[in-house]
């Protein structure tokens, strides 16, 4: 091979490799139609999945700056934005940032439990309720949103700690829990931070169920492949990210924004989730 063609392989070597492990911010929308909305109304709502305390520029200015941009009417918070191995502060400060641009409403993920004596790792529940966040603890509220009457329900995470089973008897608390929940008239929102339990979720009364967990399949192929591995469903799992519709609701994944050299991010950009619910 000849110097010139050898440094041109360089080259464009080079590119695919800068462009598969880009890590800019990306904003993914998705569209939701429900007949539970009347054709004139509309609900925005920003999911952000899985930070594992990862930073976007001074205090999160960044990423908030950009969700803020979004004008969204809801933000959900379905887990992970702390990470066990990482500073609580990086996620204590979005959550400070974005308070007062829409209500937001948080479940645990598996990173916001440890072995403490009320399993709840640097008191994350108490610090995100000083600024405004809603915790859902497997319970739902309704709310009023330009004039549209939702639930907006939370599961916690299964895992209670580390040595114990990470179940259990989550599926029956869910269903418990949320069984009262008016199915008929109202647009009903569902935070569960396992992207893999869609049998539960399909259980229970929610048109729209939103999760993180599955980090996008930390690596993927555009057209070819979704996601090479996520946690509790290994390699090519079925529910990496995105939009997934099933019989009676709609599941959107977020990929999340944890980025690590240890474990890069492949043609999975971090994702700020739009999902634009109109009526039919």
């Amino acid at each position: 091979m000849t110097k010139r063609k050898s440094t041109l392989l360089f080259v464009v070597l080079s590119i695919l490799l800068f462009t598969a492990t880009y890590n800019a911010l990306t904003v993914r929308t998705y569209n939701v139609t429900s007949e539970k909305l009347s054709v004139d109304e509309s609900l925005r709502i920003v999911l952000l999945s899985d930070l594992h305390s990862a930073s976007y520029g001074y205090k999160q200015s960044i990423l908030i700056d950009q969700v803020r941009a979004q004008e969204p009417d809801l933000i959900a918070l379905p887990g992970d934005l702390l990470d066990r191995y990482r500073s609580p502060e990086p996620a204590f400060e979005l959550i400070e940032g974005l308070a007062g641009i829409a209500p937001m409403y948080f479940v645990t993920g598996n990173h916001e439990i440890d072995d403490s004596e009320d399993y709840v790792r640097h008191n994350v529940k108490n610090v995100f309720r000083s600024h405004g966040v809603t915790v859902l603890e497997n319970e739902w509220e309704p709310i009023t949103i330009n004039e549209i009457e939702l639930v907006v329900g939370g599961l916690e995470d299964p895992l209670r700690t580390y040595t114990e089973n990470i179940y259990g008897s989550w599926e029956t608390d869910a269903a418990s829990s949320m069984q009262n929940v008016e199915s008929n008239d109202t647009f009903n929102v569902l935070l569960s931070h396992r992207a893999e339990e869609v049998d539960t979720y399909a259980d229970l009364p929610f048109d729209l169920v939103l999760s993180g967990h599955a980090h996008g399949g930390q690596v993927r192929i555009p057209y070819l492949l979704n996601g090479l591995f996520a946690p509790d469903q290994g390699f090519f799992p079925k529910y990496a990210g995105g939009l997934y519709e099933h019989e009676t609701f709609t599941h959107v994944i977020g990929r999340g924004f944890n980025y690590s050299f240890n474990v890069p991010r492949i043609y999975n950009p971090p994702e700020i989730v739009v999902i634009d619910v109109h009526g039919k």
